[in-house]
């Protein structure tokens, strides 16, 4: 049968899996939002699935990526097409940031190529994130490599084609979401910005599950499918950290400027998340003005004096 409405299939902001035994699913770290496969996978041992809350943080048991698993969740993109994507050789750090600011832009690289993937997302951008390109441009190419984000909204409707999810009638709400990597100095730099807005939480400073998306429906309970969990940051994080090798060192020699450049990010860039719990005032995550500007600029100016060294 033939659906006229093809928004109505889209009961939650995630694809729900075909599997019968997560029917009932509809609460899930929001880590894991480019990567679905693998949440899949890692929680594919479970014997319940998180129904109307997410419940005890510490109670889900994530499986870990082993070989074949990292051999099913592999980039469906051959190398010699990473390479043209993420870049032949990288000389320096702004390099990568480079090929950031593109994935997000849509702008061709240096190859003159247009990089449609990265490491943490092998897809091109959710379509929310097209309302806040221009802020995560700017921040990208200053050396905050962003990997997840949502924007503030505030009762938009659910039938919107660009944010809405759910049944029709209802209504969409969402906190301001940013994740990224960034370097010791910026996030040092950060935290002491980070004082002066206190509505905004950063990971593993509030140890109860924060709710991040959630819906109002005519005759129904408050639905809140994605949360910020810290036990399952944890979790995520050494998955994201072993992204920047698997998915991008390994392109290159061992030996060679473009391998070490990646393993320096890997090895010392923090991988930060924040949450703005105000999301009537709009995403304060990018509009607080002089201070984090401030920041931005003293962590490119020292990313910019990093010497990568070669060990043989």
């Amino acid at each position: 049968m033939w659906c006229d409405d093809p928004l109505s299939l889209k009961t939650l902001p995630w694809k729900a899996p075909a599997s019968h035994k997560r029917c009932a699913e509809d609460v899930r770290p929001i880590f894991w939002a480019q990567r679905p496969k693998s949440y899949i996978h890692r929680s594919k041992e479970w014997d319940d699935f998180p129904n109307g809350r997410w419940g005890n943080s510490s109670s889900p048991a994530f499986g870990e990526l082993a070989d074949y698993h990292l051999f099913y969740l592999r980039t469906r993109w051959k190398p010699e097409r990473l390479r043209v994507m993420w870049g032949e050789e990288l000389n320096c750090p702004e390099d990568v940031f480079h090929v950031f600011e593109c994935y997000l832009t849509g702008n061709r690289n240096k190859n003159g190529v247009k990089v449609t993937s990265l490491p943490w997302n092998d897809d091109e951008l959710a379509m929310e994130t097209s309302l806040l390109t221009q802020q995560l441009a700017a921040i990208n190419r200053r050396g905050v490599l962003t990997i997840n984000s949502q924007p503030a909204v505030n009762g938009r409707s659910s039938s919107d084609p660009v944010i809405g999810w759910g049944e029709k009638g209802g209504f969409v709400y969402q906190k301001a979401y940013l994740e990224f990597f960034c370097s010791p100095s910026f996030m040092r730099a950060l935290m002491t910005v980070l004082v002066d807005y206190p509505q905004v939480n950063y990971h593993i400073v509030n140890r109860q599950p924060i709710a991040v998306t959630w819906g109002v429906f005519p005759g129904m309970e408050i639905i809140q499918p994605t949360v910020v969990d810290p036990v399952s940051f944890h979790i995520w994080k050494d998955e994201a950290f072993m992204l920047w090798g698997t998915h991008w060192a390994s392109l290159y020699s061992p030996e060679s400027t473009s391998h070490h450049i990646i393993s320096h990010i890997q090895n010392t860039y923090y991988l930060v998340n924040l949450v703005d719990n105000d999301f009537v005032s709009g995403n304060v995550l990018f509009q607080v003005g002089s201070p984090i500007v401030g920041v931005l600029r003293l962590s490119h100016t020292c990313v910019k004096n990093i010497t990568v060294k070669r060990q043989f």
